[in-house]
């Protein structure tokens, strides 16, 4: 019988960690897509199975609370769980334990399944109608929470979708964009991501031209990432930092 609870123990890698020596939240989101991968390839979802039916999952929201950010070659537990569905959404929460079974990071996501030929999102209640869930339980108590990009804006760049950038569905990795928005705050070295919320809504593919704005808004920083030639919006995030 499939396990209702997932659970892998991780090492931080030397790759996993940048210049504050600590766990990338990139980082942290491909640990997450790997075991969340596995979990569902035992619930019978996994992308092997999607796709015999055209279909796949994409990422559309991920909140995430740090009490802190582990070192590298510091021993991690993730233990991850699907809550339940909520219309086109089928959510997913994560704990992440140190060495000691505290936990220090909490998430919670959510993921629309997606016609691969259409593109379209799917009603996952009839596919999933199989999983036992575990909505009693809960990383963070609400479904992520909902923004908007408003604030003092700082500045902007661009950024031009590279190869290296792509992934299996042939458009931008969810986690390249997180890297993206690191790269234009700059002051990592000095302060610790506390919580980070993103919502993924439209996707860029090679050779695409990206708009990142950022602004700020008392503790709050904000980014979005939008198409240079339809103005359409594809990322929007809400970080916030230590003092």
């Amino acid at each position: 019988m499939p396990s209702k609870i997932w659970k892998e123990q991780i090492s931080v890698s030397s790759f996993d960690v940048g210049a504050s020596g600590r766990l990338e939240a990139a980082a942290l989101m491909r640990h997450f897509q790997e075991v969340a991968a596995h979990h569902a390839d035992e619930l019978g979802v996994g992308f092997s199975d999607l796709m015999k039916e055209k279909v796949f999952w994409a990422l559309t929201h991920l909140q995430i609370e740090a009490d802190r950010w582990p070192g590298m070659e510091e021993q991690i537990t993730v233990e991850t769980w699907p809550r339940g569905t909520q219309k086109l959404y089928t959510t997913r929460d994560f704990l992440v334990s140190d060495g000691s079974g505290k936990v220090i990071i909490r998430a919670t996501s959510a993921w629309i399944m997606v016609d691969y030929l259409r593109k379209r999102p799917m009603r996952p209640a009839e596919r999933l109608a199989n999983i036992d869930f575990t909505p009693g339980k809960e990383a963070i108590s609400s479904f992520p929470e909902p923004f908007t990009c408003e604030g003092d804006q700082q500045s902007e760049a661009e950024r031009k979708v590279a190869y290296s950038d792509l992934d299996i569905n042939q458009h931008v990795n969810n986690t390249r964009y997180v890297e993206w928005i690191m790269d234009a705050i700059g002051f990592l070295s000095e302060r610790w991501l506390k919580s980070l919320n993103i919502h993924f809504s439209n996707e860029f593919k090679y050779n695409e031209t990206a708009i990142l704005k950022w602004s700020t808004n008392g503790d709050d920083f904000y980014c979005s990432i939008t198409h240079q030639k339809t103005e359409k919006t594809g990322v929007e995030a809400c970080l916030k930092f230590t003092d």
